[in-house]
């Protein structure tokens, strides 16, 4: 008896071929955009809601102080709130407090306050900025100070530059 030759049957595969792997990462590569997407719209929608509450903050103790000093009466050799740092009236700073300085700090990462005290205003630097508006402020820096508005009877810590965040 003779041998048959031996046929090889080619099995069917069952991976991945090229064309499968190419469309699997387009679609892995498209979910991945739009993930990133929004996390980077949720990092700003929080930064946004954190400088919120610090400037709510600061309009309590604000008026807090204000409420104080009114107890006690007049003081002629009392600083004006309008002047003063309004950081302080906090019983503790925010995190991202760098201080009192008379320019930007050059070093510091973004999303930082810091208190200019020439001119008298508590300033925002931003991390994520993408849906924030300042008329007419090209610095990127929300710039805020202390001051008595003829509607309400104390003074309250008000944008010197109006904006929009969202």
């Amino acid at each position: 008896m003779l041998a048959a030759p031996a046929v090889r049957v080619r099995e069917k595969s069952h991976g991945f071929g090229l064309v499968e792997l190419a469309v699997a990462l387009a679609v892995l590569s498209a979910l991945l955009y739009f993930l990133l997407d929004r996390v980077l719209y949720m990092q700003e929608v929080a930064e946004k809601t954190e400088v919120d509450e610090t400037v709510r903050s600061i309009n309590y103790a604000l008026r807090l102080e204000a409420a104080s000093r009114m107890a006690r009466g007049a003081d002629p050799r009392r600083v004006p709130l309008e002047k003063e740092n309004p950081v302080k009236w906090l019983q503790t700073p925010p995190r991202n407090y760098l201080g009192e300085m008379t320019r930007a700090p050059e070093h510091a990462r973004p999303a930082y306050w810091y208190f200019h005290p020439e001119e008298r205003q508590l300033i925002y630097r931003p991390n994520r900025a993408e849906h924030l508006k300042i008329e007419g402020g090209k610095s990127g820096e929300l710039r805020f100070a202390v001051r008595a508005d003829a509607s309400q009877p104390h003074p309250s810590l008000l944008p010197v530059l109006p904006y929009d965040w969202f």
